[in-house]
């Protein structure tokens, strides 16, 4: 799923701006990443700049941030100049934008001595920038939980109750006649922790879910039958992901999601898209897809 963001800023007193300076605005995080606007005195140009920087204390070593981004300079009457790109920040180059003149902004644009510069930001691609976590499992709670789950050297400190209302899995689990009842830790084995911590997120009520962990949730939420987590990765594969219609197809026969299915042969209705859908190897896909498929083919042509 495509992550956006907006940044505006007002700089003030432009016109004092000399050759080689430049004013910035504050930076602002989104997605453990530290963005802002800067404007830049060159020679006889203004250059006007997107900046992105990976927050220090979440990583090392190589990352980038693949973006569509529309830069708009504009005063207070609305007159505005715009920019569009598509473009990979990375360590090394983590700044960009474009430059127009100086007298041109000077004459045109600043009133009162300011002009606004706003960014508005498609981000397609993030790597070697770890996912920020909008739920915290890692400390006890005696209100908010009352076992530890641990997934390899992680621990999640969780309510029961709260589990086995929404899965029968965690209900036998922790209320069934077995040892793991009384256990104030019960190890989960054979599960990414990565995941099971988005599980969790989706369940707690965040919005977790995106093109990159839709999956490895929707594995465990099977597995441990959470009927709400399932409902709601299904509305986002529906309503939101980018992933090509082969592999929602592939997703709903593999986790046997009916609702899923019919909503994705319901938003096909071009040759084109047919085509995309059928691309690959025909044996794997679910038969009843397939004669839909063709059907709908037959009907267009």
């Amino acid at each position: 799923m495509v992550k956006e963001i907006g940044l505006t800023h007002i700089f003030k007193n432009v016109s004092e701006l000399e050759k080689g300076k430049y004013f910035h605005s504050p930076a602002e995080e989104h997605f453990n990443v530290r963005w802002n606007i800067k404007i830049a005195r060159k020679n006889e140009n203004i250059g006007v700049y997107l900046c992105c920087q990976r927050l220090k204390d979440i990583g090392e070593g190589a990352w980038s941030v693949d973006t569509e981004y529309r830069l708009t300079v504009k005063n207070s009457i609305g007159k505005r100049l715009r920019n569009k790109a598509r473009t990979k920040f990375v360590p090394n180059s983590n700044e960009w934008g474009w430059e127009f003149s100086w007298e041109t902004l000077i004459k045109d644009y600043l009133i009162d001595d300011s002009i606004i510069v706003e960014a508005e930001v498609k981000i397609r691609k993030m790597t070697g920038i770890p996912r920020k976590l909008l739920s915290s499992f890692e400390q006890s709670d005696d209100v908010f939980s009352d076992v530890v789950l641990a997934v390899y050297d992680k621990k999640f400190f969780v309510l029961k109750k709260f589990l086995a209302t929404h899965s029968s899995y965690f209900k036998t689990l922790f209320l069934g006649k077995f040892d793991e009842p009384e256990k104030a830790e019960i190890a989960l084995t054979d599960i990414n922790a990565a995941d099971f911590q988005c599980l969790l997120e989706v369940l707690y009520g965040e919005p977790a879910i995106e093109d990159e962990n839709v999956e490895g949730i929707l594995h465990l939420a099977h597995m441990y039958k959470m009927a709400v987590v399932i409902e709601k990765c299904v509305e986002f594969l529906s309503d939101k992901s980018e992933k090509l219609g082969r592999d929602k197809f592939r997703i709903a026969k593999q986790y046997q999601l009916d609702n899923l299915k019919k909503s994705c042969l319901s938003k096909i209705n071009t040759i084109t898209e047919i085509k995309s859908a059928m691309a690959g190897d025909l044996s794997d896909m679910d038969p009843t897809v397939v004669a839909a498929l063709l059907e709908k083919s037959v009907a267009l042509h």
